[in-house]
């Protein structure tokens, strides 16, 4: 369950500019204080987040970074295609990752 928790927070991050920990919180019935205990996985990970705070605040992916930049071997861009297609979410949007991964070819 981390690891889909982690990814998903991921992909959420990835479909906006930002996002309160808040409505992450909600959106994965866990508390705030977990999500940051996520983004400090995805830190670790490679994988660049901001946390900027105010009411006009929230948590992003740093522009610059490119997910491609993560370096996956094979396996893991064969298992992380899979584990995309799996997930419940229309189809274009498990398009839009796959390519964003550079997981088409595989």
């Amino acid at each position: 369950m981390k690891n889909y928790l982690t990814f998903a927070i991921l992909l959420e991050l990835g479909k906006r500019d930002k996002v309160s920990a808040k409505e992450l919180a909600e959106k994965f019935e866990i508390s705030p204080r977990s999500i940051y205990r996520y983004l400090n996985e995805l830190e670790s990970a490679g994988i660049p987040t901001y946390t900027k705070p105010g009411k006009n605040g929230g948590i992003g992916i740093n522009k610059n970074f490119a997910l491609e930049s993560l370096l996956l071997n094979d396996f893991d861009k064969i298992f992380l295609k899979k584990v995309i297609i799996s997930l419940n979410l229309p189809q274009e949007k498990k398009n839009y990752y796959i390519e964003k991964l550079s997981l088409d070819d595989k």
